[in-house]
């Protein structure tokens, strides 16, 4: 439900246009304005950027993907509606008063609400609808994704060769552009320095905050040059310097550990897998649903922008 209250938060944010605001689209003779486009837009662009500013370029890119969500509600909602699915009240309820838990005080959520060109009636039938579309997206999509752990067992059963873990290694890297800093950081470590402490001091990746801690990696995540090293060296065993062909850099590695192939058990993976597999399934489920729903209905786009 949290998406909910951030949706709606959103349109207190919003900016409405006048009441002859261009349409931007018809679902079965239902219209979405412009301001509705602007507010999804909004919705969109916490996920692409960590700031307030997003350019009018970026926006643009945006207004398919948003005009698209603006549609797919409208035509869950109808569907919910035609349906007969009673609204859940105390749901209602609990999203109006977690909005107005947002505002310091009364005062600022009413001049919230005026700005955006709303009262608190408008404001929750907009909740009204995302919530009867939230429990029919929950009946068509997401419970019948759910798997139990019968079938996780039996997927995991006729895909074993996907749960087999290849063999890896954790090292710590030192890289550096000079040959010359490279022998100094080496003859450090040689003299009985710690490696990560060195590594902190002076290697130049961003790995140098973690002590030049990598984690554990399978080949192919480095250059030949480091790898060929890291599979020919014990445990605890530092190598180096080698200089890698393609960018010249050098580098210092030290093996922390070496863990062999192994196939990984059921129990380590259910979870993730169950994840996978009901996400899988709830992206099938519901481009059905929208699909057979889009096959019955009138949808006119007659502009994508205000």
């Amino acid at each position: 439900m949290t998406r909910m209250i951030v949706c709606a938060a959103l349109i207190l944010s919003a900016v409405t246009l006048s009441a002859e605001e261009a349409i931007v689209a018809t679902v079965n003779g239902v219209p979405i304005k412009a301001s509705e486009l602007e507010q999804a837009i909004d919705r969109l662009i916490p996920r692409i950027s960590f700031h307030g500013e997003v350019s009018e370029e970026k926006r643009a890119e945006l207004r398919d993907k948003a005009l698209d969500d603006l549609i797919s509600m409208e035509l869950r909602y109808q569907d919910a509606t035609a349906k007969g699915v009673k609204l859940d009240t105390k749901m209602v309820k609990e999203q109006m008063a977690a909005i107005r838990g947002q505002f310091n005080a009364k005062s600022d959520y009413e001049k919230a609400l005026k700005r955006a060109g709303m009262t608190e009636s408008t404001l929750r039938q907009q909740v009204e609808k995302e919530v009867l579309v939230y429990q029919l997206t929950q009946k068509t999509v997401v419970e019948p994704s759910r798997m139990a752990d019968e079938a996780l067992k039996e997927y995991y059963e006729k895909n074993r060769s996907k749960f087999r873990q290849p063999e890896r290694v954790r090292l710590r890297v030192i890289s550096v552009k000079e040959e010359s800093k490279a022998r100094e950081a080496y003859e450090k470590i040689r003299a009985g320095e710690d490696f990560g402490s060195v590594a902190a001091k002076m290697s130049e990746d961003n790995y140098r905050i973690m002590g030049g801690d990598t984690g554990y990696v399978h080949k192919g995540r480095f250059i030949p040059e480091i790898e060929n090293l890291a599979w020919k060296l014990p445990n605890g065993a530092v190598g180096g310097p080698v200089q890698g062909q393609g960018n010249g850099t050098w580098f210092i590695i030290k093996v922390e550990d070496k863990s062999p192939e192994r196939d990984l058990p059921f129990e380590e993976v259910k979870d993730k897998l169950r994840a996978d597999l009901e996400s899988k399934r709830s992206n099938e489920l519901m481009a059905k649903w929208l699909e057979e729903l889009k096959a019955k209905s009138r949808i006119e786009i007659t502009s994508k922008r205000p």
